[in-house]
């Protein structure tokens, strides 16, 4: 099998501010594969994920993503790392005041795009890809939880990204809507060959669709591999 790491990670120590919350961090991920990180609230589950994006600074061990060296993170690397991967955050963080195709121009504006045309394209292509075709003039209030989540999918999609992360994406979701985003978001990345790191507390998760599961635990971060909890 032909290993093509997103993400390598060797004796790294994820901190928060001065505090040391993971040590000898040592991770794999290779593209097309789907991991749960679990752990419980205060674990590290979010600092670890911000170090992946860039918002925490790697300040020990080795660690690459996307084929971005986290030691050498500065504006114009973050700004490369981040237009390789897709994040989908707990809360939706849309524009309340914009349509959901004008959510998207932002996006896409803010990441090098210029041609009109190309851009309305890709909206409707990832707004087709999560269901929501015929959905881009209408403004995030006037869309469910589900609806929205699928928008903040769709977002993360923008740019074909080589991995997605999602924080506790189903965490403010009824049970019927979360299945069918956690759903969606196996079936959009295996479609595109792409990882996802899918932190969440939520272990019914875990049970109906059975993956790779990597927790954060007493200050380590432990590869259980395709063993449930």
């Amino acid at each position: 099998m032909l290993h093509e790491p997103v993400v390598d990670l060797k004796n790294c120590s994820v901190y928060q501010a001065e505090y040391e919350v993971l040590k000898e961090v040592n991770l794999v991920i290779d593209k097309g594969e789907f991991v749960y990180l679990v752990g419980k609230t205060g674990s590290g589950k979010s600092s670890f994920l911000k170090t992946l994006y860039g918002a925490l600074e790697l300040k020990s061990g080795e660690g690459k993503v996307c084929g971005e060296d986290l030691k050498k993170m500065n504006w114009k690397n973050i700004s490369q790392l981040r237009r390789k991967m897709g994040i989908i955050f707990q809360d939706f963080n849309l524009l309340n005041d914009r349509t959901i195709k004008e959510n998207l121009i932002f996006v896409l504006k803010s990441t090098g795009w210029k041609k009109g045309k190309e851009m309305d394209k890709r909206i409707n292509d990832v707004l087709a890809s999560v269901g929501l075709e015929g959905k881009a003039w209408k403004s995030p209030h006037q869309l469910s939880g589900g609806e929205q989540q699928r928008v903040v999918i769709a977002r993360a999609l923008l740019n074909e990204p080589l991995m997605v992360l999602a924080d506790e994406p189903t965490g403010n979701l009824d049970p019927e809507t979360a299945d069918d985003i956690v759903r969606l978001i196996r079936q959009v990345c295996k479609e595109r060959n792409m990882a996802v790191v899918f932190a969440t507390h939520n272990y019914n998760i875990l049970e109906t669709y059975p993956g790779r599961v990597v927790r954060c635990q007493s200050g380590r971060l432990l590869d259980e591999k395709n063993y449930l909890v």
